[in-house]
């Protein structure tokens, strides 16, 4: 499937403010737009006037809903009007007193809006890359279409010979997050409840991963709770749960939680076990011939 592009249009301030903590965020009556945003996508940085033009280029990384304040006039009015957020990676922006200069003019569609506009006009999109090749004298190349989904060895039978606890799959969780540079938190509060471990990508989001951890306990609180994460942020969640409790996750997941049975990650204690050994061992060879 092509990649998407996108223009996000913004007001030189508030692109200031997103390109600092990687968000973009949209009014409610763009939710249906936002929906179509996947990972991989395109985005040009268009700021408006006084700007008037493209300022820098990049990719969507994770879509979430915040509930809480981030931009000036959000935090001045005390609620939050762009509840429709997505972090995103920058792949080159221009230095700030340099985007009057030096940015790229762009025609908008016919009917564009600001916040966001997807181009489908091929012409359109191929003149942007050309302009910025020429102005900017960087070659950017798009990743091709596609993306290879890299996965772990398969995993060898393995004599299990004693049984993880909740707190050593938690911590196991937590070390995984932070040797992928995500910001992991144990305990993390959710309308009066916790989930036993999240990952967010900066700190001002909300957590793109959400991990419930069930080796005995009460399954369908825990499944609760990860629904709410899923309907809240749309996070991606994680059940931690050993194979004697999988017949009743199942039958939950195919009654009252139904709706987060196709986007749920059912994972066995064996497999996080697995993971952070190779990852810790993976972090001790970089380290080793210093690639940190």
């Amino acid at each position: 499937m092509a990649e998407k592009h996108w223009i996000l249009c913004g007001k030189p301030d508030n692109w200031k403010i997103a390109l600092q903590d990687s968000i973009w965020g949209l009014i409610p009556k763009f939710k249906g737009i936002w929906r179509y945003l996947e990972k991989g996508d395109r985005l040009f940085f268009y700021a408006t006037s006084p700007v008037g033009g493209v300022i820098g280029l990049g990719q969507v990384e994770a879509k979430f809903r915040q509930n809480k304040p981030l931009w000036p006039d959000e935090i001045q009015q005390g609620k939050v009007l762009y509840p429709f957020r997505f972090e995103f990676r920058s792949d080159y922006v221009l230095p700030p007193d340099s985007w009057r200069r030096e940015r790229i003019k762009v025609s908008l569609p016919m009917g564009s809006f600001s916040g966001i506009n997807f181009l489908s006009d091929q012409d359109i999109i191929d003149s942007i890359y050309k302009a910025i090749s020429d102005n900017w004298h960087i070659e950017y190349q798009p990743p091709e279409e596609g993306r290879k989904v890299h996965k772990l060895p398969e995993e060898q039978p393995v004599e299990i010979t004693r049984e993880l606890s909740h707190n050593t799959l938690k911590k196991m969780i937590f070390e995984i997050g932070r040797i992928h540079r995500y910001i992991a938190e144990k305990e993390y509060e959710i309308d009066g409840g916790r989930l036993d471990v999240v990952w967010r990508r900066v700190e001002k989001s909300v957590p793109t991963y959400a991990f419930e951890v069930q080796v005995a306990g009460d399954i369908y609180h825990a499944l609760a709770k990860l629904k709410h994460a899923y309907d809240l942020w749309n996070s991606n969640i994680f059940l931690v749960v050993g194979e004697k409790d999988r017949v009743q996750v199942d039958q939950l997941l195919s009654g009252v939680f139904h709706e987060i049975r196709d986007v749920i990650n059912i994972v066995s204690p064996a497999k996080i076990e697995r993971i952070y050994s190779l990852q810790l061992e993976d972090e001790k060879l970089r380290r080793d011939i210093g690639l940190f």
